[in-house]
This record gives structure tokens, sequence and C-alpha cells, in this order.
């Protein structure tokens, strides 16, 4: 059940640069006056601000920089009002409290985000640098009905899609660069970490976790990122409002989530890939173990396997691995 700060936020957020009467907001929220008040004070604690003008009401005048439970939650499109946010200040890892949340019996679908992380990790156990900076750090949770063999293509359409939203949002051009990474410019700007605990025919809980580099400043970052990362704000030139794209977001992976469960994904799996393929019809070698492989992006299978196209023409199919562009 969502909070009477939310509900609050609501109704302004919709009223716009309009005031809205606080004889409104108690009828709709079904509370007094006097309770109104009180709420509107615990937000501003939390950095909100307000205009209040007799006989006209209240607007919403400021909000928080830093992720901000209620506001994101009031800001959540259609397609994500079932998500339940959870804002955590300093935590190891959200992939780590969600799983922790799903094994105590946690309501499915919801969201763990965190302004820093302790312990931050990303794809083959490689640390995520993870300081509280203004990036997202983000983990989606669910308990889909599908076989693990379905899996297989989760990500990599949870990228696309991303992508997209990050292109849309922001007016960039990323892409994606198998399997899970977002690149723009060639400079790695998000990875995404899908974890899932499976039974022989049934996926019990899946975990997306997303961590995106939106206002980190790059000169501040240790010298091993700064030559192959960069983020949102230094690719404005601007600060971005987190909260509102983290809603966004968040409704855009409900969305595609939905459209995964139904298997009503896969023609635009393969469209959104052709258009965002960050290896599309480049020399790449793949590093597997101690075995490098060399060849060109032919784009994915019908599986999410990278298509590898040797010099004799002869193509290989790559389901796992380290991949790196030959200059």
């Amino acid at each position: 059940m969502l909070s009477k700060e939310v509900l609050i936020l609501r109704e302004l957020l919709e009223g716009g640069d309009d005031f809205v009467s606080g004889s409104r907001l108690a009828e709709r929220l079904g509370i007094s006056r006097v309770s109104i008040w009180s709420h509107m004070e615990r937000l501003r604690s939390q950095g909100f601000d307000f205009e209040a003008v007799r006989s006209k009401g209240y607007r919403l005048t400021l909000r928080p920089d830093a992720l901000n439970e209620a506001l994101i939650q009031a800001l959540l499109p259609r397609s994500a009002k079932a998500l339940q946010v959870v804002v955590c200040d300093r935590i190891d890892s959200t992939n780590s409290e969600a799983e922790r949340l799903l094994a105590h019996g946690k309501e499915t679908p919801f969201l763990v985000l965190a302004r820093e992380q302790s312990d931050g990790r990303g794809r083959l156990g490689r640390q995520w640098h993870s300081p509280n900076d203004g990036n997202l750090y983000a983990s989606f949770a669910f308990r889909p009905e599908v076989s693990p063999a379905r899996l297989s293509t989760f990500t990599l359409w949870m990228g696309v899609n991303i992508c997209e939203c990050v292109n849309g949002f922001f007016r960039l051009e990323s892409n994606v660069k198998w399997p899970n990474d977002i690149h723009i410019d060639g400079r790695k700007v998000a990875g995404i970490l899908t974890e899932a605990r499976m039974d022989a025919d049934q996926t019990r809980d899946l975990v997306l976790g997303v961590g995106l580099n939106v206002n980190g400043v790059p000169n501040e970052w240790p010298p091993e990122l700064k030559a192959i990362a960069t983020s949102i704000r230094q690719e404005t030139g601007s600060s971005q409002d987190i909260n509102r794209f983290t809603a966004s977001l968040a409704g855009r992976v409900m969305l595609a989530y939905e459209q995964f469960v139904s298997d009503s994904f896969r023609p635009q799996l393969r469209e959104k890939w052709a258009a965002y393929d960050a290896l599309k019809d480049k020399d790449v070698s793949l590093l597997q173990g101690t075995d490098r492989i060399a060849g060109t992006a032919r784009g994915i299978d019908p599986h999410g396997a990278l298509v590898l196209e040797r010099q004799d023409g002869s193509r290989v199919l790559v389901r796992a691995g380290e991949v790196s562009i030959e200059k």
C-alpha cells in the first residue's frame, strides 16, 4: 500500500505549476488537512519544499537531488505501478539485498536502489566502482514462472531496452556490447548483471542488476576506469535528474519483463539488437579461459549466442566469454 507521502507527491506532480487545494488533497487521501500538513513536513525533512497560499493550496517547488523512495514511487509510469521501491543509503550490493529480500519472502516485483555500494559486483565476479556521487545502482527482483532454458536471452533483451531508454531520455547514442554492457563511443556507461535461482524445470527467483554512471565525474574515478568508462553527465555536459530517470527506466524494465514472460519479445529482440549492436560487423577476439577466438561479429542467434565468422567463412556460436574489438 502506498504511503500518504507518495500519494501527496502524485497529486502535486500532476498539478504541475498549478496549486492543489488542501481540501482536495484531504478528500483524495481520506485524512484531515492537519494530517496533510504533517505529511508535508516529513517530505520537507527529505529535501522537498512547497509553496502554500491561502485559498489556493500547495504546489511543489523543490525536489531532492539524491535518490528518493517516495519521489520515485510517485513518478512511476502506469506500466510500473505494481513495483515496490526500496532505497538504501549504503549497502554491500543491490543484487545481494534483493536476494536477501527474496529469501525472506518479499512480494515481487520490487526494486532495490542504493546511493552507495560497498561491494558492488559485475559480471565474472568483478567489482563495480560504486561511490555516492549520483550514479544508479539498481536491482529488479522477479519470480517468473519460466523454464531456465528461456533465460538465455533475458539479459540481451533487457540490455537493448535499457539502451533504448537511455537514448530516448538523455538524447544520446549508446549501444549494447554483447553480452551485458552499454557503451557510448566505445566507453562503458552501464553494466547489467542477471542472477537467478533455478530448479530443474522452473526459475524460482530472478534479479536484474543495473549499474549506470549517471552523474559521476570520470576525472574523480580510479585511473583504470578513466580510459574505458564514461557517464551520462560527461556525455551531456550537465547533471541529470536521477529520480525521474529511475522512474522512466523502471517503467521500461517492467514492460520488457512482461513481454519476456509472455514470450512475445522475440521478433523485437532481433530488430532492436540489429539497431544497437556495438559489435556489428566488427573484427573481434573472444577469450574463453586460455583459448582465444578471432572473427567478425555477425549478430546473435535465436538463443542469444554471439555469431563469429572466421576468415575461412565458417561460423562459431559463442555462449560465454570476454569480447574485445580489434583495433
